[in-house]
């Protein structure tokens, strides 16, 4: 890809300016000088860093642009973010520029955690997690979800286009049901899965709820009969790992820490969080047998505020690794770390990069 890329830039072109002093910009700055050694890359342009002390180059900010345009033969942009931004800039000061494919800049970021990927790989305890892990490591370097459809289609029998989530499926696949009394569930939403949990869940007793804005996220009609279950205690906290108050949105269906997530918020609202092995006091609860976590991108500050429950508990776990690709390596790193004794299970629910679950199950509870 990058070769390709490259081979674009024209040959009367012997000084660049790389736009974005980040990883994608490290990497293209580092393969110019490899593939293209007639061509220096006198500086970068990035508003958010003053020195590269990697590459030993200058960074300009986007402000300084008219004071530098004269410096350079071409700007290579190396982020897509504002990118109509970046461009409407250039064409006014007659600045040549190539930006570099959405597909190359998201396989250079993943790129990043390769060698945490493999150790992740080795974590898992079957042959079909491992396989399933490794699609979707290649599909998130190549962005092609093409074979993730077809397993998707196959294994949950959803249609490509279709509507509907087998959420029994999503956090329950690997799970020990019978061994199920109380449920820590984070990242409530409207609760629409606990219809799933409530049929499949036979000795379910409590599910105790974490959504610190329920009031915005809930369905009327659903929270009628959610209420009509007589087994849901809403939480009005985020979990975290420690007490504090944060930002957080509402985006869609569901709420996230700002900054987290890059999505345009609806909804902005300052909210308490709580560590999971607090809120087990808080609620007198004395032992938590699941908990599910699908809450945006916190997964593993919120981990990291139950270990205590963790270690002592053993509950099993299903925990959303989708959100980021540091979470889809190091999140199952650091839960082989830390437990043991359990066997570790993969599934994944849509068809493209969402939904992912990494099951946690105890040795002395696999069925």
């Amino acid at each position: 890809m990058y070769k390709k890329f490259l081979k674009q830039i024209p040959k009367n072109v012997k000084k660049v300016a790389i736009y974005g002093a980040g990883t994608c910009g490290l990497a293209l700055c580092e393969n110019i000088r490899k593939e293209l050694p007639n061509i220096d890359v006198e500086f970068y342009i990035d508003s958010n860093k003053t020195y590269d002390e990697r590459i030993n180059i200058p960074i300009y900010k986007t402000s300084q642009i008219d004071e530098i345009k004269n410096k350079i033969d071409m700007v290579l942009i190396s982020v897509r973010s504002a990118l109509h931004i970046t461009v409407e800039i250039l064409k006014y000061y007659n600045i040549p520029y190539l930006y570099i494919p959405y597909k190359l800049e998201s396989g250079i970021r993943n790129l990043q955690f390769q060698n945490n990927y493999k150790k992740a790989l080795n974590i898992f305890s079957d042959n079909k997690s491992k396989k399933l892990y490794e699609k979707l490591w290649s599909a998130k370097l190549n962005l092609d979800y093409s074979k993730i459809v077809k397993y998707v289609a196959k294994k949950h029998n959803i249609k490509k286009g279709a509507s509907g989530r087998n959420y029994g499926a999503q956090y329950l696949e690997y799970i020990n049901k019978d061994a199920i009394q109380i449920i820590f569930d984070c990242g409530f939403c409207n609760g629409a899965h606990v219809f799933g949990f409530k049929k499949a869940l036979k000795n379910l007793k409590t599910d105790y709820a974490f959504e610190p804005l329920y009031n915005e996220l809930k369905e009327e009609y659903l929270d009628i009969l959610l209420k009509k279950l007589n087994c849901v205690q809403i939480v009005p906290y985020g979990v975290w790992d420690k007490k504090e108050k944060l930002n957080f949105i509402v985006s869609g269906p569901a709420s996230r820490v700002i900054g987290i997530s890059n999505l345009k918020p609806t909804v902005t609202k300052e909210v308490e969080t709580i560590t999971l092995d607090e809120a087990k006091e808080m609620l007198d609860v004395k032992k938590v047998d699941f908990i599910k976590m699908d809450i945006e991108g916190a997964e593993l500050p919120a981990l990291k505020g139950a270990e205590k429950i963790l270690l002592n508990d053993r509950p099993q776990l299903a925990i959303s690794i989708y959100h980021s690709s540091s979470d889809f390596v190091n999140i199952p790193i650091y839960l082989k770390g830390l437990l043991k004794d359990y066997s570790f299970y993969l599934g994944h629910y849509a068809m493209n990069q969402h939904e992912t679950v990494i099951f946690c199950i105890p040795n002395e509870l696999k069925k």
